[in-house]
């Protein structure tokens, strides 16, 4: 089995020491495994480097450039500290910690989305505090559906376990025969089911769209669209941002107040708006995105006259993200 961050931290020793040693030294324990896995890994590491680097090349220093690496290096090893805590806190430390270090804004559109009855579908990223998002919104008493894939039976089993306490289910993508006929049901039952706007492995690529991201020109995902048109929810993005003193903000809005803030968006896809408040959240705060091994997987496409002038001038937004730390 080929063994990737997850799956090197996931193994039952490690899961065993995390367990015993509390949560304060925990994040040092991972942190060192962290540190351990990217000497080993060095095409891996430098494959993160090089991506950062061709994305800021062009507007930050190579000093600033260094900065931004160091941060994301350590904001990948929060990633899975926030996971294994997710996973293995007890309801009552996990409650504790949501209603003492985690706040938000533009709740309301998920609370709005709800009282339509026709369920919320909630469009995130690996971003910040993703997997604390389930627990957030269940503690807020929505009804929450995640969709997830596990690189560890254990801890499938144990966030399972911990969704029940939160009010909500998870649809294990590996395990799911129809992963799209899941949402679409969970919808049904007026839940907010949750999914991820950068699987960038997973994407299936639209042929009659294009647009920049990052700095490359791409067909978009089309997986989105097809989600938000045929499932009749209400559409909200939104991501928990992780502040420099690991204070969490989840900022959201529906899809509805962002075509009506940027005009130039009214025609967009909703595949397409994402993506750019992702981009516009990553120039912001690149240490936030734990994706960037996948960047090189992103694949470009040459300009060409049949790219639409409305997907190729897509505006660099100006979300709130930009101001939230």
């Amino acid at each position: 089995m080929k063994i990737n961050l997850s799956s090197f931290l996931q193994l039952r020793f490690n899961i065993f020491m995390c367990r015993k040693l509390g949560w304060r030294i925990t994040f040092f324990y991972i942190t060192m495994l962290g540190k351990l896995y990217f000497f080993f890994k060095r095409k891996e590491r430098q494959k993160i480097k090089n991506s950062v680097k061709e994305v800021f090349a062009g507007g930050k220093s190579r000093f600033e450039i260094r900065s931004i690496t160091r941060d994301i290096f350590r904001g990948i090893v929060y990633h899975y500290y926030e996971k294994f805590f997710n996973a293995y806190s007890s309801p009552a430390t996990l409650r504790a910690f949501i209603r003492t270090q985690m706040e938000s804004t533009g709740i309301e559109a998920i609370k709005k989305g709800l009282s339509n009855g026709r369920g919320v579908l909630l469009i995130t990223s690996h971003v910040g505090g993703l997997e604390l998002i389930p627990a957030f919104l269940g503690d807020k008493t929505c009804p929450v559906t995640i969709v997830a894939r596990f690189s560890s039976s254990n801890m499938r089993d144990a966030c399972i376990k911990q969704a029940n306490n939160f009010s909500t289910r998870v649809i294990d993508a590996n395990n799911t025969p129809n992963v799209i006929k899941a949402i679409f049901d969970n919808l049904r039952e007026n839940r907010v089911v949750i999914t991820q706007c950068d699987e960038i492995d997973e994407w299936r690529l639209s042929s009659k769209s294009r647009m920049s991201f990052l700095g490359k020109e791409i067909n978009p995902d089309r997986t989105i669209n097809i989600i938000s048109q045929r499932g009749g929810a209400f559409v909200v993005f939104g991501i928990m941002h992780r502040d420099h003193n690991n204070r969490y903000k989840f900022i959201s809005a529906s899809m509805e107040e962002i075509k009506k803030r940027f005009k130039q968006l009214t025609d967009a896809s909703v595949g397409e708006i994402v993506l750019k408040y992702l981009e516009q959240y990553i120039y912001n705060h690149p240490e936030g995105w734990y994706q960037w091994k996948q960047y090189p997987s992103i694949e470009q496409v040459p300009l060409s006259g049949e790219m639409t002038e409305k997907s190729l001038y897509l505006p660099q937004l100006n979300p709130s993200f930009g101001n939230v730390a």
